[in-house]
């Protein structure tokens, strides 16, 4: 008995974009925020007296959190600390109590971790802020505080708020990088429209290089750790089936060194810091040795490090649009996730 296969579908440009990509939708979403900036600034000076901060979300909601902490680390002596949502309720920080503001962050609103951690810190007094894609969620109805960016585009929707609000906090502490951050996030709604159509233009090349490889090492560091993480974790994982292996620039040589070798396929994150030699001697080993990689650096572009994980991200989602076209594979389709329940 002969049994026919199903049919294939056979993603291309025309056929198949994700939501997040489709026209308008990053633009629409750097509107939505930049627009709650005087409520972002209002919320940052309200919550400016708190002795420490806590931010905890899963997934792309604990990446985002990770430029801040970069910031408040390097500019700052206000103690900013980052968690994935299970770590945190393992943890169950000992200081969190009255002087402490924790931000809940979550797309949906209702990560079941989340909104486990913001009960409990509830119940130790703490200031809870949820940060979430609609004003009307659980995580906003339990929390002290919520906020909505209210838009479709997901990390950008996160991230530029924890801008505005982390710079109205550092500002109001006396710090001058709170400043730098607001202004800098003020240069997003013309920046980044500009880089879109060139980041389209040059992923359909990069997709079908790729496409071939089944293990792509993602390799950055500083402020764009989380940039890093996050692609490697939930993009070329969760989205594009792909073994994302995730290096910090800073631990190169201990063990990746003897892994780059040719045919290794390798994403290289360039910022705007003090890394720059460390990185220039890793891509140069990289080329010597065969590697097959791609360097993303912001187009080029005369951008402060503050906006590099904005800027990287658009070189990196219009990639990974184009890497799963090349695969044939629904970004936005899944075996287990939202299946499995944990």
């Amino acid at each position: 008995m002969i049994h026919m296969s199903e049919p294939v579908d056979y993603l291309t440009e025309d056929t198949y974009r994700p939501r997040w990509l489709k026209d308008g939708i990053m633009e629409s979403t750097i509107k939505a925020v930049a627009e709650k900036k005087p409520m972002l600034i209002e919320l940052g000076k309200k919550l400016a007296d708190a002795k420490k901060y806590y931010m905890v979300g899963s997934g792309g909601s604990y990446s985002v959190q990770l430029p801040l902490v970069y910031i408040a680390e390097k500019f700052t002596k206000v103690p900013v600390y980052a968690f994935s949502g299970w770590e945190f309720l393992e943890r169950r920080p000992e200081a969190i109590d009255e002087d402490a503001v924790v931000i809940l962050i979550s797309q949906s609103g209702k990560t079941k971790e989340v909104v486990e951690a913001l009960e409990w810190c509830n119940e130790r007094g703490a200031t809870t802020f949820g940060l979430t894609q609609k004003q009307d969620s659980v995580i906003n109805e339990k929390a002290d505080i919520g906020y909505g960016w209210e838009e479709q585009g997901v990390s950008f929707g996160k991230m530029m708020s924890l801008y505005y609000l982390f710079g109205s906090i550092f500002n109001h502490k006396g710090y001058p990088i709170g400043v730098k951050m607001i202004n800098e996030t003020d240069k997003l709604p013309k920046l980044i429209p500009s880089m879109i159509p060139v980041a389209k233009e040059t992923a359909r090349k990069q997709g079908l290089e790729f496409k071939d490889f089944d293990k792509i090492f993602m390799v950055g560091g500083g402020i764009n750790w989380g940039l890093t993480y996050q692609f490697a974790i939930c993009t070329l994982m969760e989205m594009c089936w792909t073994n994302g292996i995730a290096v910090d620039y800073s631990e190169f040589r201990h063990g990746p060194l003897e892994l780059f070798t040719e045919g290794t396929a390798c994403i290289f994150l360039r910022g705007r810091s003090n890394l720059k030699p460390i990185e220039d001697a890793i891509i140069q080993f990289s080329r010597e040795n065969g590697v097959k990689f791609i360097e993303f650096d912001s187009q080029g572009l005369d951008v402060d490090n503050l906006l590099t994980p904005f800027t990287l991200f658009i070189e990196l989602e219009w990639f990974s649009y184009y890497l799963s076209l090349a695969k044939n594979r629904r970004m936005g389709s899944w075996r287990f996730y939202d299946k499995v329940k944990f």
